[in-house]
């Protein structure tokens, strides 16, 4: 019960955003969180390799 009602709260807080701002929903697509913080996802990549048993050596991108 307790997850449907927090369902309904974010659902209900999303549509009066979007009524009060007249703008409709913009996915932030799927590589938002890697744009936002690209270190962050670099480490966290790093640590799910190494606690799949990889060793992870990163070296720069040159430029092309």
């Amino acid at each position: 019960m307790k997850a449907t009602v927090a369902l309904e709260h974010s659902i209900l807080t999303a549509r009066w955003h979007m009524l009060a701002d007249g703008e409709c929903y913009a996915d932030p697509a799927a590589d938002h969180f890697t744009r936002l913080d690209p270190i962050k996802a670099k480490n966290n990549a790093i640590k799910k390799l190494n606690h799949l048993g990889f060793n992870v050596t990163i070296t720069p991108a040159t430029a092309a």
